[in-house]
């Protein structure tokens, strides 16, 4: 296994999925810290600044709905965990929560998000609640701010990135937030790098590496971990195995190598799906440049005819895929 492949899966198992939403809250300037009211009691944090975006900055905020964004039609991910008082605990049903009306990140700004999700939690839950959930969130935002200000992509020792991210949590989040929302990607982390250490160990054959990675990952029960992180790891893999430029066989070799044939397999399946899907896009970009010289079209026909040729080329979830790439500069804007 190359040692630069080893260290890209440092990064990928520090929260790659998260990336996308840093440059978007990097460029929110400016303190927002306030103190926590004194009658909220925020249980999962002591001492730690909550930052409060002031609504009043956008007038339109609460125009925007989730029907008229590239998450219409689906159903909300995450939800709020209580106990016996009524109080919120914060969990990983929350991050996912937050995670979910993150994703329109570049598509609406940062208050809209907020004020949308402050709408869905009134409609479920008290004043009083949605107040304790919204100071969650404001803290999980500023994480991620801060986050993007860490640059941990030009730390080279996976093990000094995962200390240093894992220290920001604590710092920001506070030692309950932070195990509650990371506790599992953390121990993922943790368990990946034990694994690239025994792979890379020239000093041991390779029978002896399957069977202490074996060991491993049966008392850290591994493949479920694996398979909910699988999207993460293909992307962040693929990144560096294309910079390789490795044949099919090579890039079998480096996966197997660290991840097992089982999981090699897999990976392969989904190296071919994502062939097919960058060859439909290609030919979507292809027909959409053709619309886009057509210059005898109003802009109103040709945002149409753009939309048009979406329905054609892809289904319901595929379209709003693409409208979200569109929305946060992965494919330039068409019509």
């Amino acid at each position: 296994m190359s040692r630069k492949i080893s260290i890209a899966l440092g990064v990928v198992v520090l929260g790659i999925a998260t990336l996308g939403m840093f440059a978007y809250l990097k460029s929110d300037s400016g303190s927002r810290y306030q103190k926590i009211p004194a009658d909220i009691q925020l249980d999962a944090v002591t001492d730690v600044p909550v930052g409060t975006p002031d609504l009043k900055a956008d007038p339109n905020a609460n125009q925007f709905s989730l029907e008229t964004s590239s998450l219409r039609g689906t159903e909300i991910d995450g939800g709020i965990l209580r106990d016996a008082t009524g109080q919120v605990v914060p969990d990983l049903g929350m991050r996912r929560l937050f995670d979910y009306f993150l994703s329109l990140v570049g598509e609406r700004d940062i208050i809209q998000i907020r004020q949308l999700l402050k709408d869905h939690l009134l409609s479920k839950y008290s004043q009083a609640n949605t107040e304790q959930i919204l100071l969650h969130f404001d803290l999980y935002t500023d994480y991620l701010k801060a986050l993007a200000e860490l640059n941990i992509g030009a730390l080279v020792d996976p093990e000094e990135r995962l200390a240093k991210v894992m220290a920001l949590r604590k710092k920001m989040l506070g030692d309950k937030m932070a195990l509650a929302f990371f506790a599992e990607e953390e121990a993922l982390a943790a368990l990946t790098l034990k694994r690239m250490a025994i792979a890379n160990d020239k000093t041991i054959s390779l029978g002896e590496k399957e069977k202490l990675l074996a060991v491993l990952d049966n008392s850290a029960n591994y493949s479920a971990r694996t398979e909910a992180d699988t999207a993460a790891l293909i992307m962040e893999q693929n990144r560096q195995l294309d910079a390789l430029e490795l044949s099919d066989a090579q890039r079998a070799a480096e996966r197997e190598a660290l991840w097992g044939k089982e999981a090699a397999g897999r990976l392969a399946q989904l190296d071919r799906q994502r062939a097919q899907w960058d060859a439909r896009i290609d030919q979507y970009l292809l027909a959409r440049s053709r619309i886009d010289a057509n210059r005898a079209l109003s802009n109103a026909a040709r945002a149409q005819a753009v939309a048009n040729l979406r329905a054609q080329q892809f289904n319901d979830a595929e379209q709003r895929r693409i409208a979200s790439l569109e929305a946060i500069g992965q494919l330039k804007p068409g019509g």
